[in-house]
């Protein structure tokens, strides 16, 4: 098992040097990045510290002795941890009162190189960025130091890598489950749904973008809930067969917009029910979709798409003493160019499978407009997991998109 020591030790003392300084100030903050060699504008700060009047005080009083605090609290004791390895089921539990320190470190762009994880665990660029969604995504990070300044964190953070062995096509078409209830809900968003497994639209390397571009649903998911960085420091780009499942996390925060439009919309109190550790009842499973949108992408409509979609999402709905319903959307239907009827068929079969009913958050996208009636014939035709899949793969091969369209003829 590779070992992961975020501190160089020829380095520790200039470490525990720079934050022994105070840290109440944006120029403070500037000062400790020049000592820690990152240099930089910090731009995000200086736009945040004009935008929202009290943001200068939250820091000088709340986020930024909280920040080095907790920056500090890791270098006490330098942990060593376990990474997890492609491939191999792990599982890792932290206690969440330590995660601050890991997400400070991130922030600061003070962690040792971590071969094969991330490319980007480093919050430098994004400090450094002036467009309005990196600045709203690092006003969301930092609403977690707000918290801790006056509230520990309880609980501990579990991550879990999953692996799950492929089915056949063959062994598809011969599964039996019947179909699961699938919820349309046009108004929901799938991380305030309480009591469900929550899709995480996630990037091969968890986290995607959150440190640079990025702003849609798993950038704007891991900022609302930085407590999921961690997992960028332990998780190694995920294969095929392989999905992500972080228990714990709560949101400190909430948005709106997208995208280039993303907004802080401000500190949020996590509604959601408690563990009996004090930790957030979530679970949020990273699930990444194929990239049709690139050069050299894979026919999505070709049976080995459909059958790496199909395993993906299977190996996100496992089932488990819980089986908790799934929260789940358009997976991989912005940027990766899916088509949204076919990606909505497979999760279906796939949540079937595994016995978890689906509630469906459509944010009222227009291609989803046949849906209600989609579902009422495919109710009727279909009985089991393997009906639909068959029936899939074959409209598919012979009439590629609008399936909706076509079985409610």
């Amino acid at each position: 098992m590779q070992r992961y020591e975020p501190f160089a030790q020829h380095k520790l003392s200039g470490l525990r040097a720079s934050l022994a300084r105070p840290l109440h100030s944006l120029e403070d903050l500037a000062q400790l990045r020049r000592a820690l060699g990152r240099g930089g504008s910090g731009a995000a700060l200086a736009r945040l510290a004009a935008e929202e009047p009290s943001f200068a005080a939250a820091f000088r009083e709340q986020i930024g002795p909280a920040l080095r605090a907790s920056a500090l609290r890791l270098l006490d004791e330098p942990p060593s941890l376990a990474l997890h390895q492609a491939g191999a089921a792990s599982s890792t539990a932290i206690a969440r009162a330590e995660v601050p320190g890991w997400l400070a470190h991130l922030l600061l762009g003070s962690l040792a190189a971590a071969p094969g994880r991330h490319p980007f665990l480093d919050g430098s660029v994004l400090l450094d960025r002036t467009d309005r969604a990196s600045a709203a995504k690092l006003r969301c990070m930092l609403a977690c130091f707000e918290r801790i300044s006056t509230e520990p964190l309880r609980g501990e953070l579990h991550i879990e890598r999953v692996v799950a062995a492929p089915r056949s096509a063959a062994q598809w078409a011969s599964d039996t489950s019947p179909l699961v209830p699938l919820v349309p809900d046009d108004l929901g968003r799938i991380e305030s749904l309480d009591l469900h497994r929550q899709a995480d639209f996630a990037n091969a390397f968890l986290g995607g973008g959150v440190f640079s571009g990025g702003a849609v649903q798993e950038e704007i998911r891991f900022s609302v809930s930085p407590e999921l960085l961690f997992g960028l420091v332990l998780s190694p780009r995920l294969r095929d067969d392989e999905v992500i499942l972080l228990r714990g996390a709560e949101r400190f925060s909430t948005t709106r917009g997208y995208a280039r439009s993303l907004e802080f919309a401000g500190a949020l109190r996590d509604p959601s029910p408690r563990r009996p550790d004090g930790a957030a009842d979530t679970e949020v499973v990273a699930m990444d979709a194929l990239h049709f949108g690139k050069a050299g992408a894979p026919d999505q409509y070709a049976l080995p798409a459909l059958l790496r979609e199909v395993n993906k999402a299977r190996a996100a709905f496992l089932r488990d003493e819980r089986n908790l319903p799934v929260a789940t959307g358009n997976w991989g239907c912005g940027a990766f160019e899916g088509d949204p009827e076919l990606k909505l068929v497979l999760q279906w079969i796939a949540a079937s499978a595994e016995g978890r009913a689906l509630r469906y958050c459509t944010f009222a996208d227009p291609r989803l407009d046949g849906l209600q009636r989609f579902l009422a014939r495919a109710q009727t035709q279909f009985e089991t997991a393997g009906e639909l899949w068959s029936w899939l793969v074959e409209e598919a091969e012979s009439n590629r998109a609008g399936a909706f369209a076509r079985l409610n003829e």
